[in-house]
C-alpha cells in the first residue's frame, strides 16, 4: 500500500512539473549588436554584444519567468540554416528565426554605447586616474506567433574605473583617449543589461496581465 501511495505521489509531482513547464513560455535571446561608431573599437573586439546577451540570459534565469534556450542550441540551428544575425533584426526575419527555434518569444537589441564621464579625475598625487564607464543596452521582445513587439526597454549601467601610470597594467581598454579596466566595462554592460531585462520582463508581464483583464471584462459584458 505504501509503495502504491509513493508511486502515486511521484506521478502527481511529475504531472505538476510537466504542467508548469507547459505553461512557462520559451524565450530565445539573440546576440546583441553595437551601433557603428557608438562603441570604441577595443570594446567591439571584446564582443560587447555577446557579453550583453550573456548577461541578459543570466538575468532571465535568475528571474525564473521563462524557459531560456541554450545558446549552443541557438547557434547550431542558425548555422544549419546558414543564418547569422545580431542586433536589431527586421520583424519578418525575427519571426522566422523564432519559429525555427520553437520559441514563444525572441529577445534582441543593441549595446547602444559605452562612454566615459568624470574623465581624468586625479586622486591626490598618487598618479591614479578615476573615470566612470557608462553603458546603455536596448532590448526588444517579440511574440513569435503574432510578430508583434510586446515589450521594449532601455537599461543604463555605470562603473568606476581607476588607472595608474605605474607599471604595465593588464586587461586594460582604451576608450577614446583614456585607459580603463576591462572589468569596469563589463560591469557597466552587466548593469545596463540587467536593468534592461528587468524592465523588459516587467512591461511584458504587465501588458499580458492587462490584456487578460480586458478579455475578462469583455466576456463579462457579453454574458450580462
Amino acid at each position: 500500500m505504501r509503495k502504491i501511495l509513493l508511486i502515486l505521489t511521484m506521478i502527481f509531482a511529475m504531472s505538476i512539473q510537466i504542467s508548469e513547464a507547459a505553461e512557462t513560455p520559451i524565450v530565445a535571446v539573440m546576440d546583441l549588436g553595437t551601433h557603428p561608431g557608438a562603441v570604441p573599437i577595443d570594446i567591439n573586439i571584446l564582443n560587447a554584444g555577446r557579453v550583453a546577451s550573456d548577461y541578459t540570459v543570466e538575468k532571465l534565469l535568475d528571474d525564473n519567468q521563462f524557459i531560456v534556450m541554450e545558446r549552443t542550441i541557438i547557434d547550431e540551428q542558425l548555422e544549419e540554416e546558414n543564418l547569422k544575425y545580431e542586433g536589431i533584426i527586421d520583424p519578418d526575419t525575427a519571426q522566422r528565426i523564432g519559429k525555427m527555434l520553437g520559441a514563444k518569444y525572441l529577445i534582441y537589441g543593441n549595446v547602444n554605447d559605452v562612454t566615459l564621464s568624470d574623465v581624468g579625475t586625479q586622486v591626490l598625487t598618487s598618479g591614479v586616474t578615476v573615470c566612470t564607464v557608462g553603458s546603455h543596452v536596448i532590448l526588444r521582445m517579440m511574440d513569435v506567433e503574432t510578430g508583434a513587439i510586446v515589450s521594449m526597454s532601455k537599461g543604463e549601467g555605470k562603473s568606476k574605473s581607476s588607472f595608474t601610470q605605474i607599471g604595465s597594467p593588464m586587461y586594460m581598454i582604451t576608450v577614446g583617449t583614456k585607459t580603463v579596466t576591462q572589468d569596469s566595462v563589463h560591469n557597466a554592460i552587466q548593469k545596463a543589461a540587467y536593468q534592461a531585462t528587468e524592465i523588459l520582463v516587467d512591461r511584458m508581464l504587465n501588458g499580458v496581465s492587462k490584456s487578460n483583464d480586458k478579455s475578462k471584462d469583455k466576456s463579462k459584458r457579453k454574458k450580462s
